[in-house]
C-alpha cells in the first residue's frame, strides 16, 4: 500500500513537471470577445460572479494567462482577485494584461493560501491536468470560506473529444517534440483543426470566428499538446465535492458538451459543526 502511494506520488510529480514545462513553452492567451463571452453567458460561472457580494475575495486557481481573473476584476465589486498558476510563463503573460489582479505562482495541490480566504474559488479547465483532481479539489475547498462558493470545470468523459485527445494527442505531441515538428503540425494538422473550430463556433454562436494564426495555435496546443488530461462526469465531480464537505448547488454541460461545470457551496461553519456532531 505504501509503495503504491509512493508510485502514485511520483506519477503526479512527473505530470506536474511536464505540465509546467508545457505551459511555460506555450502560454495560451484566449482573450477574444467571443471566448470571453462564452465563459459567462448562460453559465453558472457567470451567475456565481454576479452573486459575489461587494468586497468579496475571488481566487482563480490555475488562472493561466488570466482571462477569468480579468473578467472577475472587471465585472464584480470584489476587493481582491487573486490568480494562481503553476507556470511562470503563463503568469508573465497574465501580468502584462491583468491590472488589479494579484498573481502568484503555486500548485493546486498545495495552494499558497491560508484556510478559508476566498468567497469564490474558480478552477476552470485545470483539475484534469493535475493527475490528482480529487486532491486539487480538496485544496480548493480548503481555501474557500465557510458559506462561500467553489466552481470547477473539467472535460466530459462522454464527449468525443476524449478519444480525439487519447488517440491524436500522443501523435501530435510526438511530432511536436521533433526538430521542425511544430511546422509539420502547422501545415498538416492545423487546417483541419481550423475547420473543426469554425464548425463548432457556427453551432455555438451561429457565426464563424476570425482567429489569428497565433490564437489558432494556442487553441490547438491547448486541445492536443497538453501532457495530461483526465475526463469525468457530473455525478463523479459532485461525489468528490460531497466527500470534501461541499454541497453541489448547480451543474452545466457547455461548449457542445465537451466540458462540464459544477458549482459547490461550502456550508456555514455552524451547519458543518452541527453535521459533525450528529455523525458522532
Amino acid at each position: 500500500m505504501l509503495e503504491a502511494g509512493r508510485a502514485r506520488g511520483r506519477i503526479v510529480t512527473d505530470i506536474r513537471t511536464a505540465t509546467r514545462a508545457h505551459y511555460d513553452r506555450w502560454s495560451y492567451d484566449f482573450e477574444t470577445a467571443e471566448h470571453a463571452a462564452m465563459q459567462l453567458e448562460d453559465s453558472i460561472l457567470g451567475a456565481a460572479l454576479a452573486a459575489l457580494a461587494e468586497g468579496g475575495v475571488v481566487v482563480d486557481g490555475g488562472c493561466g494567462t488570466g482571462l477569468v481573473a480579468r473578467l472577475a476584476r472587471r465585472r464584480t465589486a470584489a476587493r481582491l482577485v487573486v490568480g494562481i498558476d503553476l507556470s511562470l510563463g503563463s503568469l508573465r503573460r497574465a501580468h502584462r494584461g491583468s491590472p488589479g489582479v494579484r498573481l502568484a505562482q503555486g500548485d493546486l495541490l498545495a495552494l499558497p493560501l491560508r484556510d478559508g480566504v476566498a468567497d469564490l474559488v474558480i478552477a476552470r479547465g485545470v483539475l484534469m491536468t493535475t493527475g490528482d483532481p480529487v486532491g486539487a479539489l480538496r485544496e480548493l475547498c480548503r481555501a474557500t470560506r465557510a458559506g462561500g462558493a467553489l466552481y470547477v470545470r473539467v472535460y466530459n468523459r462522454h464527449h468525443p473529444y476524449r478519444w480525439i485527445y487519447r488517440l491524436g494527442g500522443p501523435v501530435c505531441r510526438s511530432i511536436a517534440a521533433l526538430p521542425g515538428g511544430t511546422a509539420v503540425l502547422a501545415l498538416a494538422v492545423l487546417p483541419f483543426f481550423w475547420l473543426g473550430l469554425q464548425l463548432a463556433m457556427l453551432a455555438l454562436r451561429r457565426k464563424p470566428v476570425r482567429v489569428t494564426p497565433g490564437l489558432l495555435w494556442n487553441l490547438f496546443a491547448d486541445q492536443l499538446l497538453v501532457p495530461h488530461n483526465s475526463f469525468h462526469t457530473i455525478p463523479e465531480v459532485e461525489a468528490w465535492g460531497r466527500a470534501t464537505g461541499l454541497e453541489p448547488v448547480a451543474n452545466e454541460t457547455i461548449t457542445l458538451g465537451q466540458q462540464i461545470g459544477v458549482l459547490f457551496r461550502k456550508p456555514p461553519r455552524e451547519q458543518s459543526d452541527r453535521a459533525s456532531s450528529m455523525a458522532r
